[in-house]
């Protein structure tokens, strides 16, 4: 695991964490009010703020990551970038509403990081390393499936969900922190 700041560490460092691709409550109660009060000073552990709205999706970021779907939402629906556009669109998955997913996705078109994330993904799915680059429909579209059935396609996708969230928090991060971009 990367090393963050000791508040970030010890969130990622929960049990079962992004385990539930539709949950419909947080993965424990303390942790979004903890992500909520959190001073910038104590997520970023001390290091200076260079990006104050992308510092904002880092917090949205970790309300995803602890089930916190609509805290999140919040967060991403007010960032118009084609990252805000995206991460909306993974916070639509996940709850679940994969029309409205797939139009977020359209919106943010291709990311930086796609290339990277397809380099994490192919590590967890087969069907993902059949195509060139990161697809977010594919995953979207897997998610919708075993929603209505498919569940021996769960752990994949969970799997696929973590990683996905790893390699975006890690951009988000490295955007957000001075010295680390």
């Amino acid at each position: 695991m990367r090393e963050y700041s000791d508040f970030i560490d010890r969130i990622l460092l929960q049990p079962d964490l992004l385990g539930k691709l539709c949950p419909s409550e947080a993965l424990r109660w303390d942790l979004p009010k903890r992500v909520q009060e959190a001073e910038d000073a104590l997520i970023s552990g001390g290091k200076p703020i260079a990006d104050v709205a992308m510092f904002g999706l880092v917090r949205g970021l970790l309300f995803f990551a602890v089930d916190a779907v609509d805290a999140a939402h919040r967060i991403f629906q007010d960032e118009k970038s084609d990252l805000g556009s995206y991460l909306h669109g993974m916070v639509h998955r996940r709850e679940p509403d994969f029309d409205n997913a797939r139009y977020w996705f359209r919106r943010a078109g291709r990311l930086p990081f796609f290339q990277k994330l397809h380099g994490e993904a192919v590590e967890h799915s087969a069907v993902v390393g059949r195509q060139s680059t990161w697809d977010p429909y594919l995953f979207t579209g897997q998610c919708e499936q075993a929603r209505h059935g498919a569940i021996e396609k769960v752990p994949e996708l969970v799997r696929l969900q973590r990683a996905e969230f790893e390699v975006i928090f890690d951009y988000c991060w490295k955007k957000s922190v001075a010295g680390l971009s």
